[in-house]
């Protein structure tokens, strides 16, 4: 069955919301969790319990693997700059107000620079990589082997507190990098077997950016409700 839809330029590809898809879902599971351990209804130790640990850094890896894959397709040889600007808009609005309502919700940990800043930001500094995958696999595998191995960072915003969400440009846009070249390996149009669960992945992949800003106020109004009701 084909299931290819129209995007802005060229096919949309099922694989990408799905992976776009699958770190919603897991990024839910982590945020929830999260909630039910500020609330003291569970125990867990975010920084030391590897599972914990990886998790988030597993979603945000999904997040920009999955830009990286759909840049070539959605901006082609020549900028779509209406697309851009569009999107970008949405993107740096929704990212000023998780930075205002972190500010105001949890001072001490307030995030001033995190995924939605990052990806913002990325989506700029990746047009020049997306038609030269070569350039960008060993760019990106630079960047990042570079940070993960040798501790080496090209320095970025870093203030003095300990933000929820730290997600800085370097080494992070070393995996958009590698999206892009997997993009033009075509990895795309591997299709698996159609499936309720993938179905549901792929909604979750469309609808991430809504999801993305809503799901935690509305999860964290529902558990402090409940909190102030048994307590």
């Amino acid at each position: 069955m084909n299931k290819e839809k129209i995007e802005i330029k060229g096919t949309r590809y099922p694989l990408i919301d799905q992976i776009r898809g699958f770190a919603v879902l897991l990024m839910v599971i982590f945020h929830f969790s999260f909630d039910l351990a500020l609330f003291q209804w569970v125990q867990i130790d975010f920084q030391k319990d590897l599972f914990w640990w990886g998790l988030p850094r597993l979603i945000v890896f999904l997040f920009l693997f999955s830009m990286g894959l759909s840049t070539p397709l959605s901006q082609g040889r020549e900028i779509n700059f209406k697309f851009l600007k569009k999107r970008l808009f949405k993107l740096v609005s929704f990212a000023i107000i998780i930075s205002a309502g972190t500010y105001f919700m949890f001072r001490s940990r307030w995030i001033y620079f995190g995924t939605l800043h990052c990806i913002a930001v990325a989506s700029i500094f990746i047009l020049p990589f997306r038609n030269r995958p070569i350039l960008s696999l060993v760019l990106g595998s630079a960047i990042v082997l570079a940070s993960v191995f040798l501790k080496l960072n090209i320095p970025w915003i870093e203030l003095d507190h300990k933000s929820m969400d730290y997600i800085p440009l370097f080494p992070w846009v070393g995996i958009v990098m590698w999206g892009v070249f997997a993009s033009h390996k075509n990895l795309h149009h591997f299709e698996f077997k159609e499936n309720k669960f993938l179905l549901f992945l792929e909604w979750q992949g469309k609808h991430s950016l809504n999801i993305y800003i809503l799901h935690q106020p509305i999860m964290y109004s529902i558990l402090y409700m409940l909190y102030l009701v048994l307590r």
